[in-house]
């Protein structure tokens, strides 16, 4: 659960050219180089096939997160730590964001002590003239979403305000048959800020408020059955197209054991599980006479975080008279039942506070930047309670009892109930200091530097379900405290050295170490937490010509003690599935390859290639079922799932007068879909294709098309095949059904954009 879509990215490259500012593209300056260590421009982060409320992975050749690239709004991660509370939960991306940019690895080691690419975004605090904006969007499923921002000043001495929502009714690409219309997304987002610019003697300033309100409730998990056949191409099954069929249990109602009381209740998937959120931030900027300048950033976030996850446990033969309907008792004559594993998050109360204070000034060559943050996070009882059941293999499917099945069975054929119950309590406090710096040496050489120490501490407890196997409720007898801390260290350095007018060298080396979470504790086991120290390198040269810049650059990178929860499936029993905390290592090695070209004028080609090799690394261990089997495995030197060997990226782009018509395709070659590399997807396209016409200087309308060719696009991984382990058992798969994730339908999305 904790781990997905895994693919490699390019590491800085994708910063540094997406940005224009490697590449000298105004002919004025063809023959310069100008390298920032800023943050960059978003180019395409939002264009995501997997779906239409936050950004896409920014991929560093390691397992990416359950919450994705990193996201920040003024300056601070709009959560703590993306679980239980995802980002997408507490931000999206509203026409109040006025501005946004990339940290880039390194840069994202230094600022905030996380690893991978972030996205930074900041609001509109308030303007000195009367401002407004409206986007309207939709697309040919019938989604409705809207965001509007105003701002303006409120007296002459400086105060100024700025006011701006956010709303979305998102239908998604299939109709369940009993569910909200909007499970796809059905979010509310208001945000209203006051800024009090001033003046003073040693300088000038601003100070601002904002608080923003979200309250979201959506289904993110889908998943298709489909016929997997060979070299890894799937194919529907009759009467079940992927991304336009629900697969989701048509009732949406799920028994489950209530993990205080014991007693059976009786949850709706999407109302039950929402999240609401309440965030007060306060800002300051100031800028003194001397050269120094303070920046400051407090927030306050309280939250009531809800989690629905089903995952599809294995596809089983059904036995004539096996299974019956839960709901009318009827028998079942279908041939297959799906196992589903449910994971069911109460809202869950969590609160932080957390700050950020930076001191920088520029000294002769140096541009120097010190920083200190201070975050404390508090999560009450997070408990997810767990649940069984068995589903047809249909469009809408209905839930089906299995006779003779468990014992602890619901009436309504849940069983195995709080089976994999999760539990934890407490809060965790990190303490750092960092320090950036830019020193231009000399004309032709340029370093980017930064360090940060952090202290990290855990106080809590966690249920410890070894010391009573089949634990179903929270007792207060078998909690263990959590007592934890560390001390983080993280170190960047990036170079170019411009050897002629158009030729150079790049460069950098980072590394960043990374303790546990709160949330490690939730399997019920003491993780015995070991930090991860990340190390990363990178080598690489540029060309600029008016024609074409190139920068070309072998990147390497490595994580140890890596963990992740892992859902095997019994190969005896698909239906069963036992939850395991993994622990291992991952080590990358890539090569990429990136273009910008302009041989007309109005029209831009982008050109990426990606070759990479991401390894498991130390992944021995043994799962013990509960009809007495153990399935031994070692994914050492295998791939890691969900990954490409080749990535393409392709962009060209034309302008005319006042329209834009460009396109993006993205190749990705075979993945595989278990750890074992026994069981694979074949290679894939996704692409996008649109156009933006400016009406009048307040007006635009623009038109984005997603999958263009309508590929199918079977995509992540399938918990089910993990204890495939011959290619043998493999080739057994070959013309049954199996289950996973996929890229969004053909879908054609309109967006009208009105400003003044």
């Amino acid at each position: 659960m904790r781990n997905k879509k895994i693919i490699y990215s390019f590491s800085v490259l994708f910063l540094l050219i997406s940005t224009n500012e490697i590449y000298s593209q105004n002919q004025t300056k063809k023959d310069t180089i100008k390298v920032d260590l800023d943050q960059k421009k978003d180019r395409n982060v939002m264009l995501n096939a997997a779906n239409s409320t936050g950004p896409r992975d920014v991929n560093i050749g390691l397992p990416a997160s359950v919450g994705g690239t990193t996201i920040l709004e003024n300056g601070l991660p709009v959560v703590y730590h993306y679980w239980p509370e995802l980002p997408t939960k507490a931000w999206r991306s509203d026409v109040m964001i006025n501005r946004s940019g990339l940290f880039d690895l390194g840069q994202t080691f230094i600022n905030i002590g996380d690893v991978g690419f972030s996205l930074n975004t900041y609001d509109n605090l308030g303007t000195d003239k009367l401002q407004g904006k409206v986007n309207l969007e939709s697309n040919h499923f019938g989604l409705m979403r809207g965001s509007t921002n105003v701002s303006g000043p409120i007296n002459n001495k400086g105060l100024k305000y700025s006011a701006g929502a956010y709303l979305s009714f998102d239908p998604g690409t299939f109709k369940p048959s009993e569910i909200d219309r909007y499970y796809a997304d059905k979010t509310q987002l208001y945000k209203i800020a006051l800024t009090q610019d001033y003046k003073y003697t040693g300088g000038e300033g601003s100070v601002s408020v904002l608080y923003k309100y979200v309250n979201v409730k959506n289904l993110t998990y889908n998943y298709s059955p489909f016929i997997y056949g060979k070299d890894g191409d799937v194919s529907e099954i009759s009467g079940f197209k992927i991304g336009r069929k629900s697969y989701h249990e048509r009732s949406g109602k799920i028994t489950l054991m209530d993990a205080f009381t014991g007693n059976l209740v009786e949850k709706d998937i999407l109302d039950d599980y929402g999240t609401e959120s309440h965030t007060v931030d306060l800002l300051g900027n100031n800028k003194f006479n001397n050269g120094f300048h303070l920046n400051y950033m407090v927030r306050y976030h309280s939250s009531k975080v809800g989690i629905y996850i089903p995952i599809m446990a294995g596809v089983s033969t059904a036995l004539p008279g096996e299974y019956v309907y839960a709901d009318t008792g009827e028998a079942y004559l279908g041939n297959n039942a799906q196992g589903v594993l449910v994971l069911a998050t109460k809202r869950t109360p969590v609160k932080s506070i957390t700050g950020t204070v930076e001191l920088g000034k520029k000294i002769g060559n140096h541009d120097l930047k010190v920083g200190i943050n201070e975050w404390h996070y508090k999560v009450d009882k997070y408990t997810t309670e767990t649940a069984m059941y068995f589903q047809e293999v249909a469009p809408n499917p209905r839930k089906l009892k299995q006779l003779g099945g468990s014992s602890n069975a619901s009436t309504n054929g849940e069983f195995n109930l709080n089976g994999g119950l999760e539990y934890h309590n407490g809060n965790e406090n990190k303490f750092a200091l960092y320090i950036l710096d830019k020193w231009n040496i000399i004309d032709k050489l340029e370093l980017n530097l930064g360090g940060r120490i952090e202290y990290q501490a855990l106080r809590g407890d966690y249920l410890d379900r070894e010391k009573k196997p089949g634990l179903q409720i929270i007792d207060e007898n078998y909690k263990e405290n959590i007592n934890k801390d560390w001390v983080n260290q993280s170190y960047m350095l990036s170079t170019v050295y411009k050897m002629t007018k158009r030729f150079g060298f790049l460069g950098e080396v980072n590394y960043n170490e990374q303790a546990g979470h709160l949330e490690y504790y939730n399997i019920g086991v003491n993780p015995n937490i070991k930090k991860s120290k990340i190390p990363a390198a990178g080598l690489g040269v540029y060309f600029n010509h008016p024609l074409a810049s190139i920068v070309s650059k072998a990147t390497y990178i490595t994580r140890d003690e890596y963990r992740s929860t892992v859902n095997f499936s019994n190969p005896n029993n698909p239906g069963e599935v036992r939850r395991k905390t993994t622990n291992y290592d991952i080590e990358t090695i890539g090569w990429t390859t990136d273009i910008v070209s302009s041989p007309i004028k109005n029209f831009q080609l982008h050109f990426l290639i990606t070759l990479q090799s991401p390894k498991y690394k130390n992944f021995v261990g043994e799962v013990d079922f509960a009809d007495g089997s153990i399935s031994k495995y070692d994914f050492t030197d295998k791939y890691v799932t969900g990954i490409s060997k080749v990535l393409l990226e392709i962009d060209p782009s034309y302008v005319w007068k006042d329209l834009r018509i460009w396109a993006s395709a993205r190749y990705f070659s075979k993945q595989y879909a278990n750890r074992p590399n026994t069981v694979y997807f074949a290679s894939r396209w996704e692409t996008f294709a649109g156009l933006e016409y400016k009406i009048n200087k307040n007006l635009s309308f623009s038109s984005t098309v997603i999958n263009l060719f309508n590929q199918r696009g079977a995509k992540g991984d399938m918990g089910d095949a993990d204890l495939i382990l011959t290619s043998e058992e493999a080739k057994k798969k070959e013309g049954t059904i199996l289950s996973g994730t996929y890229i969004r339908p053909f879908t054609v999305e309109f967006s009208l954009k009105y400003s003044f």
